[in-house]
């Protein structure tokens, strides 16, 4: 019985990914564990491996094509075989290898749906759902005067013939937003129409963690060849503060909220391409030297492309450190299904009043987007003030 290669589900917040290019062709004997299609998500290219030996009977989703999970993308099993269902029922099925075969064209979505890839590709890039298109036309293949008819009743004008390139000047030069760009760019821009997102921020005295690294990162350095930074700590702050407000650390699901028990945290990475998220799992049961051991292996492997599935799984909440870069304030986009996530700025000296007096510490501003649909406010700048109170008395962190 032929197998269906289906779009494996990569991580809980991904949801889609892009074919890159098939590892096999048509007709190719496959061995299972044979690596055979790369996909490209927002977070990275993954190749995949066959689930069983065969042969490479049909691919439905060629090179480029946008899949999501758990959609057939092709079918393996033995030269001969019916697959009927798979295909129309007056489409030839393969036959031996000597035999003349005619090809036949693959349906483009799950179920009865059938749709011509010129319909897809125009659906695509007009941002169409497709299977609302075919819901107008049960039973009826989509082809492209289908989709310039539903663009037509949903604008309530003629839909335009041909869709023509906008003119460049010779000065400018234009690249295609595609592979992981155009799959951040996506899950960016989904996140941002569907949270009610809300940022809220607060100044952090961070004098006393200045005083705790610089009597540290010497000795971490020389033993544990670790770089101490402020990042481990911030970490197990934001686990402090998930501890006392687990909605924090939760992810809204169809009609419910998922509480995740353990935190594991999403670490920003500018691979100088574009922006990775491995995460750090179970944040609240390392020491700030496991931390920061951890963070320093996957942010390398991040910026040399060699992040695994495990890699990229399993986040729950996100931080991002764009004080590095000298940056101060930001509100950050939340990386769904999470439902935050806290942006750290530059730690820097600064004039500020204690007790009538004006005197320089070294401060910092956390910036906590999260999302209102399951996250009170209140909720939120506890949380966040749990979080400056453990940085501004780091000492307990440590054990």
């Amino acid at each position: 019985m032929a197998v269906e290669v289906q779009m494996p589900g990569l991580g809980l917040s991904i949801a889609e990914g892009t074919i890159e290019r098939w590892l096999k062709k048509e007709g190719d004997p496959v061995e299972k564990g044979d690596l055979l299609v790369a996909i490209i998500t927002e977070k990275i290219t993954v190749e995949i491996p066959a689930e069983a030996s065969g042969t490479l009977l049909k691919i439905f989703s060629p090179a480029g094509t946008k899949v999501m999970v758990g959609q057939t993308i092709a079918l393996i099993g033995l030269v001969g075989e019916r697959v009927g269902g798979f295909f129309a029922a007056e489409e030839p099925q393969y036959g031996p290898p000597h035999e003349p075969q005619e090809p036949f064209v693959a349906r483009k979505e799950r179920g009865d749906l059938k749709v011509s890839p010129l319909a897809l590709k125009i659906a695509e890039e007009q941002g169409l759902d497709i299977r609302e298109i075919a819901a107008k036309y049960p039973g009826k293949k989509i082809g492209k005067k289908e989709i310039f008819d539903f663009l037509e009743e949903r604008k309530g004008k003629p839909a335009a013939k041909e869709v023509m390139p906008s003119p460049v000047s010779t000065d400018e030069e234009v690249k295609p937003l595609s592979g992981p760009l155009r799959a951040m760019a996506e899950h960016m821009g989904m996140s941002a129409r569907t949270a009610a997102r809300v940022t809220t921020i607060a100044e952090v005295d961070m004098t006393e963690l200045v005083k705790l690294r610089n009597a540290l990162k010497e000795k971490l350095q020389q033993e544990f060849k670790v770089n101490l930074t402020f990042v481990p700590f911030v970490m197990r702050a934001m686990a402090e503060g998930v501890k006392e407000f687990p909605i924090l650390n939760a992810s809204l699901q169809g009609e419910g909220v998922v509480f995740h028990r353990t935190i594991n945290v999403g670490v920003a990475v500018d691979t100088g391409e574009t922006l990775l998220v491995p995460v750090v799992k179970d944040v609240a049961h390392k020491s700030i030297l496991e931390l920061s051991r951890e963070v320093i292996q996957i942010s390398d492997r991040a910026r040399e492309r060699k992040l695994s599935l495990q890699d990229i799984q399993g986040g729950t909440i996100t931080l991002t450190n764009a004080g590095v870069y000298g940056a101060l304030l930001a509100t950050p986009i939340i990386h769904q299904p999470q439902s935050a996530i806290l942006w750290m700025g530059k730690v820097m000296e600064t004039p500020v009043v204690r007790e009538g007096q004006i005197v320089i510490r070294s401060m910092m501003y956390l910036c906590l987007s999260y999302d209102h649909r399951i996250i009170m406010g209140a909720q939120a700048v506890r949380f966040l003030q749990v979080v400056k109170k453990n940085l501004e008395n780091p000492y307990p962190l440590l054990f």
